[in-house]
Protein backbone atom coordinates (compact mmCIF):
# COMPACT_ATOMS: atom_id res chain seq x y z
CA UNK A 1 0.00 0.00 0.00
CA UNK A 2 1.26 3.46 -0.88
CA UNK A 3 2.52 5.34 2.18
CA UNK A 4 0.81 8.51 0.95
CA UNK A 5 -2.54 6.76 1.24
CA UNK A 6 -1.97 5.66 4.83
CA UNK A 7 -0.29 8.78 6.19
CA UNK A 8 -2.42 10.65 8.72
CA UNK A 9 -3.55 14.11 7.66
CA UNK A 10 -2.09 16.63 10.07
CA UNK A 11 -4.26 19.67 10.68
CA UNK A 12 -4.27 22.31 13.37
CA UNK A 13 -7.29 23.07 15.54
CA UNK A 14 -7.75 26.48 13.81
CA UNK A 15 -8.95 28.14 16.98
CA UNK A 16 -7.35 31.50 16.26
CA UNK A 17 -6.27 31.39 12.62
CA UNK A 18 -7.04 29.32 9.54
CA UNK A 19 -4.58 29.54 6.65
CA UNK A 20 -6.36 26.67 4.89
CA UNK A 21 -9.35 28.96 4.44
CA UNK A 22 -7.85 32.43 4.28
CA UNK A 23 -4.96 31.95 1.85
CA UNK A 24 -6.89 30.40 -1.08
CA UNK A 25 -9.55 33.10 -0.74
CA UNK A 26 -7.05 35.95 -0.80
CA UNK A 27 -4.61 34.51 -3.35
CA UNK A 28 -7.27 34.44 -6.07
CA UNK A 29 -7.83 38.17 -5.60
CA UNK A 30 -4.11 38.95 -5.51
CA UNK A 31 -3.79 37.03 -8.78
CA UNK A 32 -6.40 39.25 -10.47
CA UNK A 33 -4.62 42.38 -9.21
CA UNK A 34 -1.27 41.11 -10.46
CA UNK A 35 -2.63 40.17 -13.88
CA UNK A 36 -3.94 43.72 -14.24
CA UNK A 37 -0.57 45.27 -13.48
CA UNK A 38 -1.57 46.60 -10.06
CA UNK A 39 1.13 44.73 -8.14
CA UNK A 40 4.90 45.15 -8.04
CA UNK A 41 4.95 48.58 -9.70
CA UNK A 42 8.56 49.83 -9.95
CA UNK A 43 8.78 53.56 -9.22
CA UNK A 44 11.11 56.49 -8.72
CA UNK A 45 10.16 59.40 -6.50
CA UNK A 46 10.00 62.78 -8.22
CA UNK A 47 10.26 64.65 -4.94
CA UNK A 48 7.25 63.44 -2.99
CA UNK A 49 4.49 60.84 -2.87
CA UNK A 50 2.37 63.23 -4.94
CA UNK A 51 4.73 62.62 -7.87
CA UNK A 52 5.91 59.08 -8.54
CA UNK A 53 7.15 57.74 -11.86
CA UNK A 54 6.34 54.22 -13.04
CA UNK A 55 9.76 53.43 -14.46
CA UNK A 56 8.68 50.62 -16.76
CA UNK A 57 5.63 52.41 -18.18
CA UNK A 58 7.00 55.97 -18.02
CA UNK A 59 3.78 56.95 -16.27
CA UNK A 60 3.58 59.67 -13.60
CA UNK A 61 0.99 59.26 -10.85
CA UNK A 62 -0.10 60.28 -7.35
CA UNK A 63 0.06 57.69 -4.60
CA UNK A 64 -3.33 57.70 -2.86
CA UNK A 65 -2.39 54.76 -0.61
CA UNK A 66 0.55 56.18 1.28
CA UNK A 67 0.23 56.02 5.06
CA UNK A 68 2.54 59.03 5.38
CA UNK A 69 -0.55 61.12 6.05
CA UNK A 70 1.28 64.42 6.46
CA UNK A 71 4.01 63.89 3.87
CA UNK A 72 6.78 63.95 6.47
CA UNK A 73 8.55 61.03 4.79
CA UNK A 74 10.07 63.56 2.37
CA UNK A 75 10.36 66.53 4.74
CA UNK A 76 13.83 68.13 4.66
CA UNK A 77 14.19 68.03 8.46
CA UNK A 78 13.38 64.32 8.52
CA UNK A 79 15.79 63.44 5.71
CA UNK A 80 18.54 65.62 7.15
CA UNK A 81 18.04 64.07 10.58
CA UNK A 82 18.88 60.64 9.20
CA UNK A 83 21.97 61.92 7.43
CA UNK A 84 23.26 63.76 10.50
CA UNK A 85 22.73 60.74 12.76
CA UNK A 86 24.74 58.48 10.46
CA UNK A 87 27.55 61.02 10.21
CA UNK A 88 27.61 61.56 13.97
CA UNK A 89 27.49 57.89 15.05
CA UNK A 90 29.48 56.58 12.03
CA UNK A 91 27.76 53.22 12.32
CA UNK A 92 24.49 51.93 10.85
CA UNK A 93 23.55 50.29 14.16
CA UNK A 94 24.93 48.19 17.00
CA UNK A 95 23.12 45.01 15.89
CA UNK A 96 22.49 43.81 19.42
CA UNK A 97 19.87 43.90 22.14
CA UNK A 98 19.45 47.54 23.15
CA UNK A 99 18.74 46.62 26.77
CA UNK A 100 22.48 45.83 27.00
CA UNK A 101 24.09 48.65 25.01
CA UNK A 102 22.54 51.44 23.01
CA UNK A 103 23.82 54.49 21.23
CA UNK A 104 23.80 57.87 22.90
CA UNK A 105 21.47 59.11 20.19
CA UNK A 106 19.01 56.38 21.18
CA UNK A 107 18.95 57.65 24.76
CA UNK A 108 18.40 61.14 23.33
CA UNK A 109 15.52 59.83 21.25
CA UNK A 110 13.83 58.12 24.22
CA UNK A 111 14.09 61.26 26.31
CA UNK A 112 12.88 63.52 23.49
CA UNK A 113 9.86 61.33 22.68
CA UNK A 114 8.92 61.00 26.36
CA UNK A 115 9.22 64.75 26.90
CA UNK A 116 7.17 65.53 23.81
CA UNK A 117 4.27 63.17 24.52
CA UNK A 118 4.36 63.63 28.30
CA UNK A 119 4.57 59.88 29.04
CA UNK A 120 7.30 57.27 29.11
CA UNK A 121 7.97 56.16 25.52
CA UNK A 122 9.64 52.91 24.49
CA UNK A 123 10.94 52.89 20.87
CA UNK A 124 11.46 49.69 18.90
CA UNK A 125 12.38 48.47 15.42
CA UNK A 126 8.69 48.02 14.50
CA UNK A 127 5.24 48.43 15.97
CA UNK A 128 4.70 44.70 15.34
CA UNK A 129 7.74 43.81 17.45
CA UNK A 130 6.26 45.83 20.32
CA UNK A 131 2.96 43.99 20.04
CA UNK A 132 4.69 40.60 19.91
CA UNK A 133 6.64 41.49 23.03
CA UNK A 134 3.89 43.11 25.09
CA UNK A 135 0.69 41.15 24.47
CA UNK A 136 1.91 37.76 25.78
CA UNK A 137 3.17 39.27 29.06
CA UNK A 138 0.04 41.38 29.34
CA UNK A 139 -2.09 38.24 29.03
CA UNK A 140 0.03 36.35 31.57
CA UNK A 141 -0.40 39.16 34.12
CA UNK A 142 3.20 40.36 34.18
CA UNK A 143 2.28 43.92 33.19
CA UNK A 144 -0.39 44.24 35.87
CA UNK A 145 1.42 42.07 38.47
CA UNK A 146 -1.68 39.89 38.80
CA UNK A 147 -2.90 36.50 37.72
CA UNK A 148 -3.57 36.21 33.95
CA UNK A 149 -6.07 38.52 32.25
CA UNK A 150 -8.80 37.48 29.84
CA UNK A 151 -7.74 39.13 26.57
CA UNK A 152 -10.51 40.28 24.23
CA UNK A 153 -9.57 41.17 20.65
CA UNK A 154 -11.79 43.42 18.57
CA UNK A 155 -12.81 41.53 15.43
CA UNK A 156 -11.27 44.25 13.25
CA UNK A 157 -8.01 44.48 15.20
CA UNK A 158 -5.09 44.73 12.80
CA UNK A 159 -3.37 41.57 11.57
CA UNK A 160 -0.25 42.47 13.54
CA UNK A 161 -2.28 41.95 16.71
CA UNK A 162 -4.38 39.00 15.54
CA UNK A 163 -1.16 37.29 14.49
CA UNK A 164 -0.18 37.04 18.17
CA UNK A 165 -3.49 35.47 19.30
CA UNK A 166 -2.22 31.86 19.45
CA UNK A 167 0.76 32.93 21.58
CA UNK A 168 -1.42 34.90 23.98
CA UNK A 169 -3.87 31.98 24.08
CA UNK A 170 -1.08 29.78 25.41
CA UNK A 171 -1.01 32.07 28.46
CA UNK A 172 -4.65 32.86 29.08
CA UNK A 173 -8.22 32.86 27.73
CA UNK A 174 -8.51 34.72 24.42
CA UNK A 175 -11.86 35.94 23.10
CA UNK A 176 -12.96 37.90 20.03
CA UNK A 177 -15.79 40.42 20.06
CA UNK A 178 -17.69 42.01 17.21
CA UNK A 179 -16.33 45.37 16.13
CA UNK A 180 -16.80 48.04 18.82
CA UNK A 181 -19.31 45.82 20.67
CA UNK A 182 -19.26 47.52 24.06
CA UNK A 183 -22.19 45.49 25.39
CA UNK A 184 -20.32 42.23 24.83
CA UNK A 185 -17.18 43.70 26.35
CA UNK A 186 -19.07 44.82 29.46
CA UNK A 187 -20.57 41.35 29.86
CA UNK A 188 -17.04 39.91 29.82
CA UNK A 189 -15.93 42.48 32.41
CA UNK A 190 -18.84 41.41 34.64
CA UNK A 191 -17.93 37.75 34.26
CA UNK A 192 -14.16 38.03 34.79
CA UNK A 193 -12.31 40.23 37.27
CA UNK A 194 -9.29 40.91 35.02
CA UNK A 195 -9.89 41.80 31.36
CA UNK A 196 -7.77 43.43 28.66
CA UNK A 197 -9.16 44.78 25.39
CA UNK A 198 -7.03 44.84 22.24
CA UNK A 199 -8.04 47.20 19.45
CA UNK A 200 -6.96 49.88 16.98
CA UNK A 201 -7.39 53.59 17.60
CA UNK A 202 -8.11 54.22 13.93
CA UNK A 203 -8.70 51.08 11.91
CA UNK A 204 -6.90 50.35 8.65
CA UNK A 205 -10.22 49.90 6.83
CA UNK A 206 -11.73 53.04 8.34
CA UNK A 207 -13.45 54.09 11.53
CA UNK A 208 -12.20 54.42 15.08
CA UNK A 209 -12.48 52.92 18.54
CA UNK A 210 -15.18 54.07 20.94
CA UNK A 211 -12.74 55.70 23.35
CA UNK A 212 -15.43 57.27 25.53
CA UNK A 213 -17.16 53.94 26.16
CA UNK A 214 -13.83 52.18 26.73
CA UNK A 215 -12.81 54.71 29.38
CA UNK A 216 -16.14 54.23 31.11
CA UNK A 217 -15.61 50.47 31.22
CA UNK A 218 -12.08 51.04 32.46
CA UNK A 219 -13.28 53.24 35.30
CA UNK A 220 -16.09 50.84 36.23
CA UNK A 221 -14.30 47.49 35.91
CA UNK A 222 -10.57 48.23 35.70
CA UNK A 223 -10.45 47.21 32.03
CA UNK A 224 -6.92 47.25 30.64
CA UNK A 225 -6.64 48.94 27.22
CA UNK A 226 -4.08 47.97 24.62
CA UNK A 227 -4.57 50.28 21.64
CA UNK A 228 -2.57 50.36 18.42
CA UNK A 229 -2.95 53.88 17.03
CA UNK A 230 -0.58 53.64 14.06
CA UNK A 231 -3.00 55.25 11.60
CA UNK A 232 -3.61 58.34 13.74
CA UNK A 233 -0.28 59.22 15.34
CA UNK A 234 0.71 62.75 14.22
CA UNK A 235 -2.59 63.38 12.41
CA UNK A 236 -4.54 64.26 15.56
CA UNK A 237 -3.80 65.99 18.83
CA UNK A 238 -1.95 69.22 19.55
CA UNK A 239 1.32 67.32 19.82
CA UNK A 240 0.35 64.72 17.25
CA UNK A 241 -0.38 62.22 20.03
CA UNK A 242 -3.05 60.48 17.98
CA UNK A 243 -6.73 59.55 18.02
CA UNK A 244 -6.81 57.64 21.31
CA UNK A 245 -4.53 59.69 23.52
CA UNK A 246 -6.01 63.01 22.38
CA UNK A 247 -9.39 61.77 23.67
CA UNK A 248 -8.08 60.76 27.09
CA UNK A 249 -7.64 63.05 30.10
CA UNK A 250 -4.43 61.16 30.83
CA UNK A 251 -2.66 57.95 29.94
CA UNK A 252 -3.13 55.88 33.09
CA UNK A 253 -1.34 52.73 34.24
CA UNK A 254 -4.18 50.57 32.84
CA UNK A 255 -3.44 51.72 29.28
CA UNK A 256 -0.73 51.17 26.70
CA UNK A 257 -0.82 52.87 23.30
CA UNK A 258 1.42 51.48 20.58
CA UNK A 259 1.97 53.17 17.24
CA UNK A 260 4.06 52.98 14.12
CA UNK A 261 6.33 55.93 13.45
CA UNK A 262 6.65 54.76 9.84
CA UNK A 263 3.31 56.28 8.82
CA UNK A 264 2.30 59.91 9.42
CA UNK A 265 5.29 60.44 11.71
CA UNK A 266 7.49 60.08 8.64
CA UNK A 267 10.28 57.92 10.09
CA UNK A 268 10.49 54.16 10.61
CA UNK A 269 10.02 51.98 13.67
CA UNK A 270 7.43 51.90 16.43
CA UNK A 271 6.78 53.37 19.87
CA UNK A 272 4.90 52.23 22.96
CA UNK A 273 3.46 55.02 25.11
CA UNK A 274 3.24 53.67 28.64
CA UNK A 275 0.74 54.88 31.22
CA UNK A 276 3.21 53.70 33.85
CA UNK A 277 6.99 53.54 33.51
CA UNK A 278 7.49 50.90 36.20
CA UNK A 279 7.68 48.13 33.59
CA UNK A 280 9.86 50.08 31.17
CA UNK A 281 13.07 48.14 31.81
CA UNK A 282 11.21 44.80 31.88
CA UNK A 283 9.60 45.46 28.50
CA UNK A 284 12.92 46.57 27.00
CA UNK A 285 14.27 43.03 27.42
CA UNK A 286 11.03 41.13 26.69
CA UNK A 287 10.48 38.92 23.65
CA UNK A 288 11.47 40.49 20.32
CA UNK A 289 12.61 43.67 22.07
CA UNK A 290 15.45 41.67 23.64
CA UNK A 291 16.71 40.42 20.29
CA UNK A 292 19.42 42.02 18.14
CA UNK A 293 17.03 43.85 15.81
CA UNK A 294 17.60 47.32 17.21
CA UNK A 295 16.38 50.60 15.78
CA UNK A 296 18.90 51.62 13.13
CA UNK A 297 20.92 54.81 13.38
CA UNK A 298 19.25 56.46 10.38
CA UNK A 299 15.84 55.73 11.91
CA UNK A 300 16.89 57.38 15.16
CA UNK A 301 17.92 60.46 13.19
CA UNK A 302 14.79 60.68 11.04
CA UNK A 303 12.63 60.33 14.16
CA UNK A 304 14.50 63.17 15.88
CA UNK A 305 14.05 65.19 12.68
CA UNK A 306 10.32 64.54 12.68
CA UNK A 307 10.11 65.64 16.30
CA UNK A 308 11.40 69.05 15.19
CA UNK A 309 8.42 69.32 12.83
CA UNK A 310 6.06 68.15 15.58
CA UNK A 311 7.31 70.93 17.84
CA UNK A 312 6.78 73.58 15.16
CA UNK A 313 3.65 75.41 13.88
CA UNK A 314 3.92 73.36 10.68
CA UNK A 315 2.29 70.35 12.35
CA UNK A 316 -0.96 72.24 12.93
CA UNK A 317 -0.95 73.53 9.34
CA UNK A 318 -0.58 70.02 7.92
CA UNK A 319 -3.27 68.69 10.25
CA UNK A 320 -5.61 71.49 9.13
CA UNK A 321 -5.01 70.74 5.44
CA UNK A 322 -5.73 67.07 6.11
CA UNK A 323 -8.96 67.99 7.91
CA UNK A 324 -10.04 70.19 5.00
CA UNK A 325 -9.25 67.45 2.49
CA UNK A 326 -11.37 64.98 4.48
CA UNK A 327 -14.29 67.40 4.58
CA UNK A 328 -14.00 68.08 0.85
CA UNK A 329 -13.99 64.38 0.02
CA UNK A 330 -16.89 63.56 2.35
CA UNK A 331 -18.98 66.36 0.86
CA UNK A 332 -18.88 64.72 -2.57
CA UNK A 333 -18.22 60.98 -2.16
CA UNK A 334 -20.33 58.78 0.12
CA UNK A 335 -18.51 55.91 1.84
CA UNK A 336 -19.14 53.91 5.03
CA UNK A 337 -16.67 56.30 6.67
CA UNK A 338 -18.38 59.54 5.60
CA UNK A 339 -18.61 62.03 8.45
CA UNK A 340 -16.27 60.29 10.88
CA UNK A 341 -13.57 62.92 10.39
CA UNK A 342 -10.93 60.31 9.57
CA UNK A 343 -8.64 60.04 6.58
CA UNK A 344 -9.01 56.37 5.52
CA UNK A 345 -11.85 55.73 3.07
CA UNK A 346 -13.12 52.60 1.34
CA UNK A 347 -15.21 53.07 -1.81
CA UNK A 348 -17.16 49.82 -2.05
CA UNK A 349 -18.02 48.29 -5.43
CA UNK A 350 -18.94 44.74 -4.33
CA UNK A 351 -16.96 42.24 -6.40
CA UNK A 352 -13.18 41.90 -6.37
CA UNK A 353 -12.97 42.06 -10.18
CA UNK A 354 -14.78 45.44 -10.14
CA UNK A 355 -12.45 46.66 -7.41
CA UNK A 356 -9.38 45.77 -9.46
CA UNK A 357 -10.93 47.34 -12.57
CA UNK A 358 -11.57 50.61 -10.73
CA UNK A 359 -8.06 50.56 -9.27
CA UNK A 360 -6.56 50.07 -12.74
CA UNK A 361 -8.76 52.76 -14.33
CA UNK A 362 -7.78 55.28 -11.65
CA UNK A 363 -4.13 54.42 -12.14
CA UNK A 364 -4.38 55.10 -15.85
CA UNK A 365 -5.76 58.54 -14.94
CA UNK A 366 -2.80 59.24 -12.64
CA UNK A 367 -3.99 58.02 -9.22
CA UNK A 368 -2.94 54.80 -7.48
CA UNK A 369 -5.57 53.35 -5.13
CA UNK A 370 -5.27 49.78 -3.90
CA UNK A 371 -8.07 47.32 -4.48
CA UNK A 372 -9.14 45.74 -1.19
CA UNK A 373 -10.93 42.44 -0.94
CA UNK A 374 -11.39 39.45 1.37
CA UNK A 375 -9.86 38.92 3.90
CA UNK A 376 -8.97 42.63 4.21
CA UNK A 377 -12.69 43.44 3.99
CA UNK A 378 -15.71 41.11 4.23
CA UNK A 379 -16.79 39.13 1.18
CA UNK A 380 -19.04 41.15 -1.12
CA UNK A 381 -17.62 44.48 0.08
CA UNK A 382 -14.56 44.74 -2.16
CA UNK A 383 -13.57 48.20 -3.28
CA UNK A 384 -10.70 50.65 -3.33
CA UNK A 385 -9.02 52.01 -0.24
CA UNK A 386 -7.55 55.48 -0.25
CA UNK A 387 -5.74 57.62 2.27
CA UNK A 388 -6.25 61.37 2.27
CA UNK A 389 -3.21 63.36 3.33
CA UNK A 390 -2.18 66.76 4.62
CA UNK A 391 0.51 67.22 1.95
CA UNK A 392 -2.09 67.12 -0.85
CA UNK A 393 -3.20 70.52 -2.18
CA UNK A 394 -6.96 71.11 -2.32
CA UNK A 395 -6.89 71.25 -6.13
CA UNK A 396 -5.29 67.82 -6.33
CA UNK A 397 -7.92 66.29 -4.03
CA UNK A 398 -10.69 67.82 -6.14
CA UNK A 399 -9.14 66.43 -9.31
CA UNK A 400 -9.09 62.98 -7.75
CA UNK A 401 -12.72 63.31 -6.66
CA UNK A 402 -13.80 64.33 -10.17
CA UNK A 403 -11.90 61.39 -11.68
CA UNK A 404 -13.40 58.93 -9.20
CA UNK A 405 -16.92 60.23 -9.85
CA UNK A 406 -16.53 59.82 -13.60
CA UNK A 407 -15.17 56.29 -13.38
CA UNK A 408 -17.71 55.01 -10.85
CA UNK A 409 -20.54 56.47 -12.96
CA UNK A 410 -19.19 54.67 -16.03
CA UNK A 411 -19.05 51.40 -14.06
CA UNK A 412 -22.71 51.73 -13.11
CA UNK A 413 -23.83 52.48 -16.66
CA UNK A 414 -25.24 49.36 -18.39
Amino acid sequence: MNQANTEEIVMGPHRYRNNQKMIPGSESAWKVASENGMMGIKVRSLGSQNRLLDIERDHEFVNMCSCSYLGLNSHPLVIQGGIEALKSETISGLAMAECRIRLGSMFELEESLSEHFGVKVLPAVTCSALTAAILPVLGSGHITNTDPLVVVFDKYAHFSMNFIKPIVADETLVLTCEHNDMNYLEDICKKYSRVAYVCDGVYSVGGGANITALLQLQEKYGLFLYIVDSHALSTQGIKGEGYAMSRMPELNEQTIIVASIAKAFGSTGGIAMLGSDKHYDFLYRTGPLGWSQSLRTASIGTTLGSLKVHKSPELAKLQLQLKQNIELFDSQIITPQTGNGLHIKVVEVGEQEKAVYLSKALYEQGFYCSAVFFPIVPKGKAGIRLMLRGDMPTQLVQKFIDTLKTLTTEMQTP
